[in-house]
């Protein structure tokens, strides 16, 4: 049986740094990953407070630099969605939607899911006009977006899509929690309309317009038509695939040096790509001493 010596689960900035350094080591790791490389970094606007690009990149443009360096490094990554990890006599094993193996050392780099809105059933007909990232969508002109969320999210997603559409937030606070940079920047951008204490009732389908929201503000009923709705209401860390055994080992595992949480999975008020990258860094550094003192 091939037991891996490093597997890391997920390829944004935190798993990206991580493999780099490891690969400096001379240490091939499994890199997995579900969707595509650079995590949410993709949905960012703009990038200010990384260093080395005095004017600030787009989250878009810093991916592609991570995945160019990526293969500069020859560092592969594998496409696939990991099911579960679980323990097995102090292996990890790690098993996706095409696979099975087993690994001395396993990095979770998974990030950060959206929390779903609940308040009421989405009809099925719309259901492919909501959404809860944008890049996706990023490429649309001409379009009316209504985004829901008073965080740095929801501000930066309208500061992005607001290029080539007309964006609507919905808020309901009375107050904003973004940056005070990105609440300047939305208040002077006259395609961006912000609307506080406004609640969404309910989602219509429309064949012409996309979709309808009734919403609720101040007791009094009002409307919005929309060709997508943008969720920005919060995330969690994505650690579905953590078997029940091995989240009662996890602290054990931490101790041992046979399992790191790097990134955003292990940061919720300090999700940065600078706070990312180091913590990868760091991890392929301690995970290095390990294999050597084995």
């Amino acid at each position: 049986m091939k037991i891996e010596p490093v597997t890391i689960i997920g390829v944004g900035p935190a798993g990206i740094a991580t493999a780099i350094q490891l690969k400096r080591y001379g240490i091939e790791p499994i890199l997995f990953e579900k969707d595509t490389i650079g995590g949410l970094l993709r949905n960012a606007n703009l990038v200010e407070n990384y260093p080395g690009f005095p004017h600030g990149i787009s989250g878009l443009k810093l991916a592609d630099l991570f995945e160019k360096q990526l293969r500069g490094s020859s560092i592969e990554v594998l496409f696939e969605e990991v099911i579960k990890v679980d323990l097995e006599d102090e292996l990890f094993v790690v098993e996706t939607s095409k696979r099975v193996l087993y690994s001395k050392i396993v990095v979770v780099a998974s990030g950060t899911k959206p929390m779903k809105f609940t308040a009421f059933e989405i009809p099925e007909k719309v259901r492919d006009k909501i959404l809860y990232e944008i890049c996706s969508i990023l490429k649309v002109k001409k379009k009316k977006i209504v985004i829901v969320g008073a965080g740095d999210a929801a501000f930066d997603y309208a500061l992005n899509l607001v290029k080539n559409n007309e964006v609507v937030i919905l808020s309901r606070r009375e107050k904003v929690k973004c940056l005070p940079l990105l609440w300047e920047r939305a208040k002077t951008s006259p395609r961006i309309a912000y609307y506080e204490n406004t609640k969404i009732s309910r989602i219509v389908s429309d064949s012409s317009k996309g979709i309808f929201l009734e919403c609720i503000k101040g007791g009094k009923i009002s409307g919005f038509y929309a060709h997508y709705l943008i969720f920005a209401i919060g995330r969690e860390p994505q650690l579905d695939f953590l078997s029940e055994r091995l989240k009662k080992n996890v602290r054990e595992m931490e101790k041992k040096g046979t399992l790191y949480f790097v990134g955003d999975v292990a940061n919720r008020d300090t999700r940065q790509a600078a706070i990312a990258l180091g913590e990868g860094i760091m991890a392929g550094m301690k995970i290095y001493r390990k294999l050597k003192e084995a």
